[in-house]
C-alpha cells in the first residue's frame, strides 16, 4: 500500500501529455515521456544562446541541422512531417513506428546537435551547454490540435523568413491569413 503511493506522479490532466521544457521545474513534468507510435509529436529543442552565439540560423548550422535531421530519421524511422529552425529554438513535428526508436531518434538527435554545434567530437565541451531544457514533447490528439501546431510551425518559419512578429499571433488567423501563410 505505502508504495503505491511513490508510483506515478500525479499530474493536471492539461499536462498528461506533454514532458520536459520547463515543466521539468515543476512537478508537471517529471513523469516518464509520454509518446506515441499513432500520434504525432511536437518536439522543441532550445538552446543556450551563450553556448552556441552564431545562432541555429547561421548557414552552417542550419545546413547541419538539416542534414543531422534527415540522417537520423532515416537511421531510426522517424518521418520529420514539418520543422522550423529558429536561431535559439527548433519546432520538429515527428511521427515514429516504435517507442524505443522515438527515445533513440531523441537522444541521438540532441547529442548530435550539440556535438557538431559545439565541435566537441573528441573531448569534453567545457564552455556552457548547449540545451536550455530538456526538449519538450507533446502528443498531438486529433485532428483540430494538429492543424493548429502545423500551422504554428509554418507561422515561425513565415517569422524567421521576415514575416513581421505579431504579438496577437496565437489568438487564431483568418482563413486569408492562413492561405497567405501556406502559399
Amino acid at each position: 500500500m505505502k508504495q503505491q503511493t511513490f508510483s506515478q506522479l500525479n499530474t493536471h490532466w492539461r499536462f498528461r501529455y506533454c514532458h520536459g521544457g520547463t515543466l521539468r521545474r515543476s512537478s508537471k513534468g517529471r513523469g516518464a515521456r509520454p509518446l506515441s507510435s499513432k500520434d504525432p509529436i511536437h518536439l522543441v529543442f532550445k538552446i543556450n544562446k551563450a553556448a552556441v552565439r552564431s545562432g541555429l540560423r547561421s548557414p552552417r548550422s542550419f545546413n547541419l541541422l538539416r542534414v543531422l535531421l534527415k540522417k537520423y530519421s532515416r537511421k531510426f524511422f522517424v518521418r520529420v512531417e514539418q520543422f522550423s529552425i529558429q536561431t535559439d529554438h527548433i519546432h520538429l513535428l515527428v511521427r515514429g513506428s516504435r517507442r524505443s526508436s522515438m527515445q533513440s531518434f531523441l537522444r541521438v538527435v540532441a547529442g548530435q546537435f550539440a556535438q557538431c554545434l559545439t565541435d566537441t567530437f573528441h573531448q569534453k565541451n567545457e564552455g556552457e551547454k548547449v540545451w536550455k531544457h530538456r526538449p519538450f514533447s507533446r502528443v498531438i490528439k486529433g485532428y483540430k490540435p494538429y492543424r493548429i501546431v502545423r500551422d504554428y510551425i509554418q507561422l515561425n518559419e513565415a517569422e524567421a523568413w521576415g514575416r513581421p512578429y505579431s504579438k496577437t499571433r496565437l489568438r487564431g488567423l483568418s482563413e486569408e491569413q492562413l492561405r497567405e501563410l501556406w502559399a
